[in-house]
């Protein structure tokens, strides 16, 4: 089974998210990508990576073939696009639910469907159960419930890419569930994420680096 570290579980994430909400600004430039990595909506926990540390991680998402990376005509300036949806066979809903648990962790089914929403058609929960049992169902599969089989609301599901010993218990995503149902509405919170997406673009058109970010 491949796994994903913390880093590579966002850089995908972002990579995938990107490619399914805002295609006209994808792929994405070092730069674009390290501010979509960062950005403050959308993402838990909150992060702070260098362009290195994506550019690293980038690497050796490539040598998995999960990243690829290519130039335009008369451009110097490398742009990136995920692999890992196409090498996966994935339909839009599962990428965009993967992307999800991939950016935020465990969630429960309403959140799922509502943040996944933004980036596939899941109009409802029995949309959102068939594509997280395609997930579950797979040869090797890529989500699995951590509620108890006898529980009916507030389940809890998560990616099954954790490296050994990293993958949070059904109590632990639990608790962090509970934490992240906390101030802003779902509505705001995928505005702030469109607001920040568009500043990135913006930012990557006119070369202007993210804050903190290494040249």
């Amino acid at each position: 089974m491949q796994t994903l570290t913390a880093i590579e579980c966002r850089v995908l994430g972002t990579l995938i998210e990107k490619s399914l909400a805002t295609p006209q600004n994808y792929p994405l430039s070092l730069n674009g990508l390290t501010n979509g990595c960062n950005q403050k909506s959308a993402r838990e926990p909150e992060t702070s990576y260098t362009e290195n540390e994506v550019l690293d991680t980038l690497q050796g998402l490539k040598r998995r073939s999960f990243a690829t990376e290519f130039f335009g005509a008369g451009s110097r300036v490398s742009k990136w696009e995920e692999a890992f949806v196409a090498n996966m066979d994935l339909s839009n809903e599962q990428a965009a639910v993967l992307a999800e648990l991939f950016l935020r962790g465990p969630q429960t089914e309403g959140e799922l469907r509502q943040r996944a929403s933004r980036m596939a058609q899941i109009p409802d929960l029995p949309t959102l159960h068939k594509t997280l049992e395609e997930l579950n169902t797979r040869e090797e599969p890529l989500a699995k419930r951590l509620s108890d089989p006898n529980r009916s609301r507030g389940v809890i599901w998560a990616h099954t890419m954790y490296p050994e010993g990293e993958a949070p218990t059904a109590e632990e995503a639990g608790a962090s569930a509970r934490v992240t149902v906390r101030s802003a509405s779902p509505a705001l919170e995928e505005r702030l994420a469109a607001l920040e997406a568009r500043v990135a673009s913006l930012e990557n058109q006119l070369g202007i680096p993210s804050p903190g970010a290494n040249a």
